[in-house]
């Protein structure tokens, strides 16, 4: 029908339905009074016409009285429902519940719903979500019930996520990260686990378990926030734990666990003494009595979190997309064992392995962090690793446990991710399981550990099992292929320390995979070694000589080392070391080596400096025999033209030693 002014002869061409529309759509330009009786007229004269019905909800519309409106649409919602324009107009309503646009028509049409009876507004959502043809779409209208009418949770809820679940695995989807995946992760489960009437059987809750830990842990995994099927992703990462957590706390209810209470506390050491008290004072019965699998699917939750924690911390990007310009700077870390049993230090943090009735091992371990990373980063390093450590050894603590762990693994398509065996490797190090660490870096491949990352971690631990020569050789190619780069000669440099551990197990030190401190624990790994071999290994120069020079780079630390050696040289007597003018350069070392060769120091006879042009036309060689004072006189000359060298940069002067005699370095260590 043709609205606005018409003349005379129109009008009276104009149906009875049409004439009362006319004359209320043309009185409400003028009198408000006098359209709405013209409407009440219309609407007792003929309530069974849709067009006179629409223009009565369409005027309130217009007057934007969405309490008004909503009577009239209800009245045409039942009244109507096959009529066309009627289910655009839903379709207008079920769009602005979803989205919070900000404009007029969207949050009159959110007034409107509000207004409406309950029964309404579930027939209303329910009648659109049976009519929609994509099953995505039926089941984001299903939500939309259920998020704005909760009572009706334990009529839907159940069926909504059967739906979800089917439709996920006949999808073309090949990622848990998905559209169907989130609806029921994010959106429904929430809702459902809040009814504390349904009746969800405890196999579909395992398995939903199962889901929610696949989704989240993929989703981080993925490192990006896209879903597929989902255009904008309103999940937040500092929000996805807790929202896991939340699932648990409301599944664990449901289901009577005890442990359930847990996920509540926000202390990951609070939680694993309550998952220790929890195995050591309950029988667990079988694999599919209610406290085993409290047990095996609480820790199984706590491991996963405190372990993505632990390797964002380490290297966040295990949790970004290649090549997708996104840039963090940020300097990885990794774990080694701490060689060295030298001096106090100011490195930040130290925590020391929990030793209470819940702990799985009797034994104190000492972990440091880099005092590079900042202290709250580092606290939350040590918590989540110590975390993820006790938890992956209460799940290996009986072979029930580990049957149904692997089990819950494979569902979880544990091979997929990435950093996983390295944290083993971790693990495994931290247990002093020196061998299986090191087979388990061996079966490492490139693409999971960097060779750097896996030579310097394989170095430690093959000092740990006293193979010097493999740790020698291997940190000498971590050096070998260091890219150049000049320390700062007004920072001293620190030797990586560690504190006394009983056993004989070294502590652990996380270390970060920059210039200085792989140099800094390369010299720490060489002087280990040199240490036995020099010292305890009969008389072998080069390694007395090899020693003296790495000593000097945290000088005047490991003095006492410094002592070992000049004592072993009195009593050999003697001490020739070729590379002695090329690289020891530190005054107080010359110091101590020039008074060796006074009477009061013992007279010792000295070859560490080749012959001058008058030695080699004399053919003598500069040593200090008795008697020789020509020859006296050439050393001192010589030593003090070394004590001229000592403003020398010791960073690059100990690099340099350590690439260029890498031959010489590997001969001695074979002695």
């Amino acid at each position: 029908m043709r609205t606005g002014v018409i003349d005379e002869m129109q009008e009276n061409q104009l149906s009875d339905e049409e004439y009362v529309i006319y004359r209320t759509k043309n009185s409400h330009k003028h009198d408000l009074a006098t359209a709405k009786a013209w409407m009440i007229t219309a609407k007792t004269l003929f309530p069974r016409n849709f067009a006179v019905q629409l223009e009565a909800y369409t005027t309130q519309k217009s007057a934007n009285n969405p309490k008004e409106a909503a009577r009239y649409f209800s009245s045409l919602f039942f009244d109507f429902p096959n009529e066309a324009e009627l289910w655009e107009e839903v379709q207008h309503i079920t769009c602005a519940l979803q989205k919070a646009n900000s404009n007029i028509i969207s949050q009159f049409h959110r007034d409107m719903f509000s207004h409406m009876l309950t029964e309404v507004q579930h027939q209303l959502l329910l009648a659109m979500a049976e009519r929609a043809e994509d099953t995505l779409e039926h089941c984001r209208l299903m939500l939309v019930l259920l998020s704005m009418l909760p009572q009706f949770v334990d009529t839907h809820g159940k069926k909504l996520a059967d739906t979800l679940l089917t439709s996920e695995k006949h999808s073309h989807y090949q990622t848990p990260v998905n559209c169907f995946r989130k609806l029921l992760v994010v959106d429904l489960l929430p809702t459902l686990l809040s009814s504390r009437t349904i009746d969800v059987p405890q196999k579909q809750l395992y398995r939903l378990i199962l889901k929610s830990v696949d989704f989240y842990v993929s989703w981080f995994a993925s490192g990006s926030t896209l879903i597929q099927g989902v255009e904008e992703s309103e999940l937040k990462a500092e929000e996805a734990w807790t929202n896991l957590f939340k699932i648990m706390f409301a599944m664990g209810r449901k289901l009577g666990w005890e442990l359930s209470s847990m996920f509540s506390i926000n202390n990951r050491e609070l939680m694993c003494q309550n998952l220790w008290s929890f195995y050591h004072s309950t029988p667990l019965g079988g694999e599919d009595s209610p406290n085993f699998r409290q047990l095996i699917y609480c820790t199984t939750v706590v491991l996963v979190e405190s372990l993505y924690e632990y390797v964002r911390k380490i290297n966040p990007l295990s949790f970004q997309i290649p090549n997708q310009g996104i840039k963090v700077d940020y300097t990885p870390l990794l774990l080694v064992p701490a060689i060295l049993p030298s001096r106090d230090t100011d490195q930040e943090p130290a925590l020391k392995r929990r030793k209470d009735d819940s702990s799985s091992s009797c034994s104190t371990l000492h972990v440091t962090v880099t005092k590079g990373c900042h202290v709250p980063t580092a606290s939350t390093l040590l918590s989540s690793f110590l975390t993820a450590v006790s938890c992956w050894e209460l799940l290996q603590q009986t072979e029930e446990l580990r049957s149904e762990f692997a089990k819950i693994c494979s569902h979880l398509r544990t091979e997929t991710w990435l950093w996983l065996p390295s944290f083993v490797a971790d693990v495994l190090l931290y247990q002093g399981l020196y061998s299986e660490a090191l087979t388990k870096l061996q079966s490492l491949s490139s693409t999971l550990l960097n060779p750097q990352s896996l030579l310097l971690k394989s170095a430690g631990i093959s000092f740990c099992l006293r193979n010097h020569f493999a740790a020698t050789e291997q940190i000498l190619h971590v050096i070998a292929d260091l890219p150049a780069e000049s320390s700062d000669p007004s920072v001293p440099p620190t030797i990586i320390p560690c504190s006394s551990s009983p056993h004989g197990k070294p502590p652990l030190h996380f270390m970060a995979l920059n210039h200085t401190e792989i140099v800094q624990y390369a010299v720490s790994i060489l002087v280990a070694c040199f240490r036995d071999q020099a010292l305890r290994n009969g008389n072998c120069d080069f390694a007395i000589g090899h020693l003296i020079v790495l000593l000097q780079y945290d000088w005047p630390n490991n003095a006492s080392l410094l002592e070992e050696s000049l004592e072993k040289i009195r009593r050999q007597g003697h001490f020739a070391y070729k590379l002695f003018s090329s690289y020891v350069i530190q005054v107080d070392i010359l110091e101590e080596i020039a008074f060796l060769v006074t009477d009061q120091g013992g007279a010792i006879n000295m070859d560490i400096f080749p012959p001058s042009a008058t030695q080699l036309a004399t053919q003598r060689r500069m040593t200090t025999r008795r008697g020789d004072l020509g020859a006296r006189e050439d050393f001192r000359a010589a030593m003090k033209r070394q004590m001229s060298r000592s403003q020398e940069n010791i960073h690059n002067l100990i690099v340099q030693f350590m690439i260029r005699e890498r031959e010489a370095i590997l001969q001695a260590m074979k002695v």
